[in-house]
């Protein structure tokens, strides 16, 4: 099958690019193949099934204008800036293909080796370098095609992405998936010789043309544009998408009162806050009446914020 390079204008929008993958996975000529290359400023990506606040630290997100974002996907939740090199591939669906990984990520792992860096795949469709993580994937299907897509960390700020993962919230009973962290490396501190970024995804590229035919440019009318524009203003930069899907949870605050402070834990479902009750059954629950009162019914992410 003939496979076409998406040509994705080199938006940076984590949310774009999200919306991109989902119309073109939905809405493109179902005879061919698509490989889509991407970069996205700095953001955190969940999946499909997590709990936004078991995964990122939210006030680091706020003050540094790290954007969140909920893919189509399932799995964990990754951290993107300019050094982390994004790929989609977008196939047909069969049974046959549901663990379809290793045939699509083996010409990304053949350029890897051949650029110096001895990277394998683990089970989980992971690529580690001497234990290390350097990519993580995942994949989405509407039975009828499907979405394969992973992260190349090529040179991130590893700092900062440990920090953005790094929840502070107490969360003591969860429905949502939940992320396995790892220890992670930059491919770019592995190669035999240096190279930016471009010659990086060139590279790339090329291996993925060597192993599937050449990759002509396909590139989106302006009314492809407008619905995918249209995609993000209703799901992807939507509260409802990003934090309503969150799967219940409680969580556990130290929150300030008249006679000092109290431990309370709340009960969050679809990211509303539905409960609340003292974490000590021995506080006094008259002087916390009127404080759950003005809780309950709140959006969660808003409250803790402001908290």
């Amino acid at each position: 099958m003939a496979m076409f390079l998406i040509d994705n204008n080199e938006t940076t929008d984590p949310a774009l690019n999200q919306a991109l993958e989902e119309y073109c996975l939905r809405n493109l000529d179902p005879g061919y193949a698509y490989v889509l290359f991407y970069i996205n400023r700095p953001s955190v990506i969940i999946g499909r099934h997590q709990n936004p606040f078991q995964e990122y630290n939210h006030k680091l997100a706020q003050c540094s204008r790290i954007r969140l974002v909920r893919r189509i996907s399932g799995g964990g939740a990754v951290y993107h800036d300019a050094g982390n090199l994004n790929f989609s591939f977008i196939t047909d669906f069969t049974a046959q293909r549901l663990d379809y990984f290793k045939t699509l990520l083996t010409p990304i792992i053949n350029t890897l080796r051949r650029l110096g860096v001895p990277v394998r795949l683990t089970e989980k469709n992971n690529m580690r370098v001497d234990g290390d993580k350097v990519s993580g994937n995942s994949q989405h299907t509407d039975m009828r095609r499907m979405l394969s897509h992973g992260t190349l960390l090529f040179d991130s700020d590893l700092n900062v992405l440990q920090r953005a993962l790094d929840s502070h919230e107490v969360i003591t009973q969860s429905r949502a998936v939940a992320s396995i962290r790892s220890p992670v490396t930059n491919i770019s501190q592995h190669l035999h010789h240096p190279m930016g970024m471009q010659a990086f995804r060139a590279a790339v590229a090329d291996g993925v043309s060597d192993a599937f035919g050449p990759l002509d440019p396909y590139r989106l009318t302006a009314q492809d544009w407008a619905e995918i524009r249209r995609l993000v203003q209703k799901k992807y930069d939507s509260w409802d998408w990003t934090f309503g899907r969150s799967p219940a949870f409680a969580v556990e605050h130290e929150i300030g009162v008249a006679s000092g402070k109290v431990d309370v834990r709340l009960f969050v479902n679809h990211g509303i806050i539905e409960g609340a009750e003292p974490v000590d059954r021995r506080a006094e629950l008259s002087s916390l009446h009127h404080l759950f009162e003005s809780i309950i019914g709140r959006r969660y992410d808003v409250w803790c914020l402001q908290s």
